[in-house]
């Protein structure tokens, strides 16, 4: 897909009552609905959409999530840099895979197999390779990413997950952590907090009203989410390597999202003062999976 051309290349994964809409070359969802009720907001397909894709549906994280401090952080005794990647954002964040140019290795009408290899860069000096397969499978979607590390040196690494769920107006979330940690004004970790009060949404809580972009820790999985409008809800999980979620909910958007990652935002420049941010250090050669998965329960539909 050439996005100066003006052509958008898409595929649609459909099995069990889903419907999945792709862009394989930019390795994210343009939509997902379940018995044609839209779970993820439709993507924004504005005239930069593909260099500014915070419009998109879904887009994966890799190799870190969030932001980076500056793009500065010590790792094995070197002074990394790494460069702002979105415009208005004086952080880099989200890692590099999500405005990356992704190849398709394999695909069928409920699943395709993507591909993107990473070279060492400004934006990452590391080279890895990330396998991302998106399927339904069993009635669920199941989004995995598998990244190996390909350079000859350690590397610091992260996967998440960043799913943009539509209608926070009707949508009440549930989950179970441990803590949260309260931001500064350039929304980086400042403290961290017992996830209470307006924190704590292990009884579930309505999102009509809410403002908020919180990295949470030690989350249980499942989450669960349901709308007063929607006959089904989704159960949100994912595999225990993924032990922290981001939620980001704003009205104005018209969205809200439930991100499961791997370590807190930030985890580089934290890792050496604490043992529990979560970041991994993969060796050369090293592989590490970690999956997403979304299925629709019913809910009876029309709360009030």
């Amino acid at each position: 897909m050439k996005a100066a051309a003006g052509i958008i290349e898409t595929c649609e994964l459909a099995e069990d009552g889903w419907s999945v809409g792709m862009s394989p070359a930019s390795g994210a969802l343009l939509w997902c609905a379940y018995e044609q009720s839209e779970i993820l907001r439709p993507t924004k397909l504005y005239r930069d959409w593909r260099n500014e894709p915070f419009g998109l549906s879904y887009f994966p994280l890799a190799p870190y999530s969030n932001r980076i401090r500056d793009g500065r952080f010590d790792f094995d005794g070197k002074t990394v840099s790494i460069r702002p990647n979105a415009v208005g954002h004086e952080h880099p964040l989200h890692g590099v895979a999500w405005r990356a140019d992704w190849s398709v290795v394999a695909q069928s009408r409920s699943s395709v197999k993507l591909r993107y290899g990473h070279e060492g860069s400004d934006a990452w000096p590391w080279a890895f390779s990330l396998f991302q397969d998106i399927g339904i499978e069993k009635g669920a979607l199941k989004i995995s990413l598998s990244m190996r590390n390909e350079a000859r040196t350690r590397m610091p690494a992260g996967l998440g997950f960043h799913p943009y769920f539509s209608g926070p107006a009707t949508a009440r979330l549930k989950f179970s952590a441990a803590g949260y940690w309260r931001p500064d004004e350039d929304g980086l970790p400042a403290e961290k907090r017992d996830a209470a009060g307006e924190y704590d949404f292990s009884a579930g809580r309505a999102l009509a009203g809410v403002a908020m972009d919180q990295c949470f820790t030690g989350w249980r999985g499942p989450a669960l989410i349901e709308w007063t409008d929607r006959p089904f809800g989704v159960e949100v999980g994912a595999n225990p390597s993924m032990a922290f979620a981001v939620v980001y909910v704003s009205e104005k958007e018209n969205c809200f999202c439930f991100e499961p990652v791997s370590h807190m935002n930030d985890a580089v420049n934290w890792a050496a003062r604490r043992a529990d941010t979560g970041l991994r250090v993969l060796a050369p050669g090293e592989e590490w999976t970690a999956t997403m998965m979304l299925r629709a329960t019913k809910t009876g539909g029309d709360k009030k």
